[in-house]
């Protein structure tokens, strides 16, 4: 079996398991998102006056706003790898045949543009 078909298989078996299993997953990663959310957004507080509630929402929104960036930017390495965009498009809870239309940097690589920057390169140069 190919490593695409390898792939595909995990994810119909993934897909197969209970919510709560799935959860599990990514469980400990969103309690650090969450803590770091409402960090971030209690210096929003003491900065700005800014209700609490509303901060936590203002840098939740641009946490959604950077993972959509890095999703983009993970499908690419993995396309880069090797992977289908049909798999690469199944693990983004999309339809496998709307991979470009879901990623659409990839259709610039597939037609040999440079895919402009996104927010994930804002944020990853400001780490440096």
């Amino acid at each position: 079996m190919s490593a695409n078909a390898d792939d595909r298989h995990a994810l119909e078996q993934l897909a197969e398991e209970s919510r709560h299993e799935q959860i599990s997953y990514y469980r400990k990663p969103f309690m650090v998102l969450w803590a770091a959310v409402q960090e971030s957004s209690a210096e929003l507080v003491e900065d700005y006056g800014m209700s609490p509630e509303l901060a936590q929402l203002w840098v939740a929104e641009r946490l959604r706003q950077v993972c959509d960036s890095l999703v983009d930017r993970l499908a690419e390495r993995a396309v880069g790898h090797g992977v289908s965009k049909s798999n690469v498009s199944r693990a983004a809870g999309a339809s496998p045949t709307n991979a470009l239309r879901r990623f659409p940097r990839l259709r610039d690589l597939d037609e040999g543009r440079t895919p402009r920057r996104t927010l994930i390169d804002d944020v990853l140069d400001s780490l440096d």
